[in-house]
C-alpha cells in the first residue's frame, strides 16, 4: 500500500481520550545525530508530555499518555538499528490505531497528543517526495525503480534480446550476465540501433508510470544514452536528468544519489 493511501486510512481516525504522533529525525547521515543527538530530542519530548499529563490531564487521559509514552520509547529502542533518516509512529489510546514508518526522507522531530493523528507533516512530505520512477539506463540494460518518499517500492529490470529484437523483462532479477550473441557483435549493433530500439521501449515506461500511479521519472545514465530515450518519453512524465553512469549501482545507493542531487 501506497504511504498516500496510508495516509487516507489514518487521517481522520478519532480516540475519545487522545492518539499519540511522533515524527523522529533519526538521519544516521547527520553527524550529530549519528552520535545519538536523536535519542535527546526524543527524551525533551516526551518529558515535555509527561509534564502535561502530571499537571493538566485528567487521570484517564494521564494513564493513557504516560502508557503510549512508556509503548513508544520501548518501541523506537527495539527498532534503532534499522531507522533511517526519519521515524512516523501513530498510536491511539484505544490500542485500534499503532502505525509506524521508518523513513528514507528526513522529518522535523516532534510528538503531539491530541484527538487524532497529526498527519500534516506527513502530507507535506509525500507532496515534496511522491511516487515516482528512477529509470537507469546502461546501455542494453534500463532499470526502472519505483520510489516514494525515498524508499524502494518495486523494481524491474529489462534488458535487449539481440536474437528476438526486444526488450525483455526480467522483473526484480538481474538481467543475464553474458549475451547470446558475441559481445562485440552485440555491442556494435546495439549502437547503431540504440535509439530505435529505446523508442520501442519508451511507451512500456510511459504506460508503467501511468498505472503505477506514478507522479513521472527521473532518467540517469550518459547524456548520448539519456538523449536516445527521453525524446520518446512523455515530456510530463520527465522531472529531472542526471546524466551519471551508475546504472549498475545497488538500487538503493541509485536513488540515494538522485534524491541528493535532483529533489
Amino acid at each position: 500500500m501506497s504511504v498516500r493511501k496510508d495516509i487516507n486510512r489514518i487521517d481522520g481516525r478519532e480516540d475519545d481520550i487522545g492518539v499519540l504522533t511522533l515524527y523522529l529525525h533519526t538521519d544516521a547521515s547527520n553527524h550529530d545525530l549519528n552520535n545519538g543527538e536523536w535519542k535527546i530530542h526524543l527524551k525533551n519530548e516526551i518529558k515535555e508530555l509527561k509534564n502535561y499529563a502530571d499537571n493538566t490531564a485528567q487521570e484517564a487521559e494521564k494513564k493513557a499518555l504516560k502508557k503510549l509514552l512508556k509503548k513508544v520509547e520501548d518501541r523506537v529502542g527495539e527498532l534503532q538499528r534499522d531507522l533511517q533518516k526519519g521515524l512516523v509512529i501513530f498510536a491511539s489510546a484505544d490500542e485500534d490505531l499503532w502505525e509506524e514508518m521508518i523513513l528514507q526522507v528526513p522529518v522535523t522531530t516532534t510528538m503531539r497528543w491530541g484527538d487524532a493523528p497529526a498527519v500534516q507533516q506527513l502530507q507535506e512530505l509525500i507532496q515534496r517526495y511522491p511516487a515516482t520512477a528512477i529509470i537507469a539506463l546502461q546501455q542494453q540494460d534500463v532499470r526502472f525503480i519505483e520510489t516514494e518518499l525515498g524508499s524502494i517500492k518495486d523494481e524491474s529490470t529489462f534488458s535487449w534480446d539481440l536474437e528476438r529484437e526486444d526488450w525483455l523483462d526480467h522483473g526484480s532479477d538481474s538481467p543475464p550476465g553474458s549475451r547470446r550473441s558475441g559481445q562485440d557483435h552485440f555491442q556494435q549493433r546495439f549502437e547503431e540501433n540504440k535509439s530505435r530500439w529505446y523508442k520501442n521501449l519508451a511507451p512500456r515506461l510511459n504506460k508503467m508510470i501511468k498505472e503505477g500511479g506514478m507522479e513521472g521519472a527521473y532518467l540517469v545514465g550518459s547524456s548520448d544514452t539519456v538523449g536516445d530515450l527521453e525524446p520518446h518519453m512523455a515530456s510530463s512524465y520527465v522531472k529531472g536528468v542526471l546524466n551519471k553512469n551508475i546504472g549498475m549501482k545497488p538500487a538503493h545507493e541509485i536513488v540515494e544519489e538522485v534524491y541528493d542531487e535532483l529533489i
